[in-house]
């Protein structure tokens, strides 16, 4: 895979990753290779055994997810949630000389994450309608190691259309790494992007346990991508990535039982987003709410400082993201339960009944 090998640069390529105890050797009855205390915790189900170090990739969770995502084991990679995914990402494959892309506005990582390691990073905005600005998307994607997509992309709430997607995996088929952000695609399910990996080598899937799943304190997230991809960012990877609770309960979350609970509250989900966005419309204030295919809702109101403000004073937090390109005085709205949204609303009645 020539291209690979060019896109990766050579400290990378020479780079003999740490050889941990766990990774030489998992097996075993007596396990003196790790500097470990041998005193097992006197504790029960997901807290046993932290005398012990976990596994680098532990493989019942591996094998759970790629169930899940409908991938094979040897195309995931397990890390602490998507943020430590951008962060060996872009350390396995960008020198300072380097840059990644990504799409304002969206989630601010990509950028932070770049920079905080000594990479330029290049913003193409989103047009009108939250689209793509396909010619400048793959002139840049060109002169880029990473192009960063978000689908459904956070803020907006919306998915990317799926024509414009392979057309930048065309235009950049041997040249740039695309990674598509999955973090909220159990909201749309059919817009996935993974049956796309066998055909693309170049695309990159990351995805989470943090938003459908309910486990945004387990910090568990998935790469997903070719093994070539895979066994490079290895190396990067730290040696105990994932505790052992947290692939306890990652396990568990991804079991039949645990599928059909996520799918269910997606739906709950669903239908209060609908209410919600019906019953943000009507308020004099708001100027536009935006079609959404996750789990929040963004709205452009005429003050949003004031109104965040105000909401606070009553104990409600929302997020502002005035800051962000093209959403001035634009708040996000994350959909809680039918009791949160009532208060929400009986308290955005008396806020504009004030202004």
């Amino acid at each position: 895979m020539n291209w690979l090998q060019r896109l990766t640069p050579p400290n990378i390529q020479e780079l003999v990753p740490y050889s941990s105890a766990r990774r030489e050797a998992s097996d075993g009855d007596v396990w003196l290779n790790a500097n470990e205390n041998p005193f097992p915790r006197k504790s029960k189900g997901a807290f046993a055994g932290l005398n012990r170090y976990p596994e680098f990739q532990p493989v019942a969770l591996l094998k759970a997810y790629a169930s899940y995502a409908g991938v094979s084991i040897d195309q995931v990679l397990i890390t602490r949630g998507i943020d430590e995914g951008l962060d060996i990402l872009i350390r396995s494959f960008c020198s300072a000389d380097d840059q990644i892309i990504y799409t304002p506005p969206t989630y601010g990582m990509y950028r932070i994450t770049a920079e905080t390691l000594g990479v330029q990073s290049v913003a193409t905005a989103l047009l009108p309608g939250w689209k793509l600005d396909m010619p400048q998307v793959i002139v840049e994607a060109g002169d880029s190691k990473i192009a960063f997509l978000c689908s459904p992309n956070n803020p907006t709430g919306n998915v990317l259309k799926r024509s414009k997607v392979l057309d930048i995996l065309e235009a950049t088929r041997n040249q740039t790494l695309i990674v598509l952000d999955e973090a909220y695609i159990e909201f749309v399910p059919e817009s996935s992007y993974v049956d796309l990996l066998s055909n693309y080598p170049h695309l990159i899937i990351l995805r989470t346990l943090s938003k459908a799943f309910g486990l945004a304190g387990l910090r568990c997230g998935f790469v997903l991508a070719n093994p070539a991809i895979i066994a490079i960012l290895k190396k990067v990877t730290p040696p105990y990535p994932i505790p052992i609770p947290a692939v306890e309960i990652a396990t568990a979350a991804l079991s039949a039982p645990g599928i059909a609970t996520m799918k269910s509250e997606v739906k709950l989900i669903q239908d209060t987003r609908a209410d919600l966005e019906a019953s943000l419309n009507t308020f004099s204030f708001v100027e536009w709410v935006a079609p959404s295919d996750a789990n929040f809702l963004l709205i452009k109101v005429k003050d949003a400082s004031e109104l965040m403000t105000f909401l606070q004073q009553k104990g409600i937090v929302i997020r502002n993201r005035s800051s962000q390109t093209l959403l001035e005085n634009c708040v996000r709205i994350t959909v809680g339960s039918a009791e949160e949204m009532e208060l929400l609303l009986t308290e955005m009645k008396a806020y504009e009944a004030q202004v």
